[in-house]
């Protein structure tokens, strides 16, 4: 048995204003340090960095339900949280994160939902700790 643990995720944006709006004021990750650049989110255990990408273009990344990465997080409110990334122009865009169904606004999601962030990776959200196996919280 090895004792390696996943600890940090790093992720290169296009617009690093709107990237914070998603994962801090959105999704509710707190700020634990800034550089010029750069932000480190927390979730009080793993580290989340978020760089502005100053390279030269980027290829558009294959977004939606077909994404090639995608994260999923934990929340205490679904409700709410959908309620929020809706309140700050992130649409919904799949009711549930694996057999689900398109979203529907009139029907707030009750066990988990997609969401895409600026740069079009997908958060899979979910207010049930037993949705991935091997997850210890």
């Amino acid at each position: 048995m090895n004792n390696t643990l996943l600890v940090h995720v790093g992720v290169r944006t296009t617009d690093l204003a709107a990237s914070i709006r998603f994962w801090r004021d959105a999704l509710g990750l707190r700020v634990a340090a800034t550089m010029e650049g750069c932000y480190d989110l927390t979730d009080g255990r793993h580290n989340f960095r978020v760089f502005q990408h100053g390279g030269a273009a980027r290829p558009p990344h294959v977004s939606g339900l077909l994404d090639y990465l995608h994260i999923g997080v934990l929340v205490d409110d679904l409700a709410a949280t959908a309620q929020r990334c809706q309140d700050l122009g992130f649409p919904i865009i799949w009711d549930g994160v694996a057999a689900g169904h398109a979203y529907d606004p009139q029907q707030p999601p009750t066990e988990s939902f997609k969401v895409a962030d600026p740069d079009g990776i997908v958060v899979d959200v979910t207010a049930s700790p037993a949705q991935w196996p091997g997850v210890g919280l």
